[in-house]
């Protein structure tokens, strides 16, 4: 079998909450899926997927962990605000990988590569 990629968009993680959003993410992954994220994760959103995945690892069971990488940088502040007000996106894509799949990733301010496969 080759390697699936899921594609979620921000409209439908906006309504999980926030705990519910990193388990979707991470049943995925375990399932060997790569997600592609339209909208990606806030740096508390990382720090707490990877939290969960030390600890899925800690559990056994062959998960062996994730890769991530952000494409477009975070804005802050009243830009954010006005964005968010006006109907845009404020960040870039996130790609969420098992690390077995993962091969290499190649990350740059413009684009994001990655090699795959069993």
């Amino acid at each position: 079998m080759g390697v699936e990629i899921e594609f979620l968009s921000s409209k439908s993680l906006d309504k999980l909450a926030p705990e519910r959003k990193l388990a979707v993410i991470i049943e995925a992954v375990k399932h060997n899926k790569i997600i592609v994220l339209e909208e990606g994760l806030t740096r508390e959103e990382e720090r707490e997927l990877f939290s969960r995945v030390m600890h899925e690892i800690g559990k056994g069971g062959g998960f062996t962990g994730i890769e991530i990488v952000g494409l477009g940088g975070e804005v802050d502040g009243v830009r954010a605000s006005l964005i968010k007000m006006l109907g845009g996106k404020t960040k870039g894509l996130t790609v969420v990988g098992p690390e077995k799949l993962v091969r290499e990733i190649k990350r740059n301010p413009e684009k994001i590569g990655f090699a795959a496969g069993k």
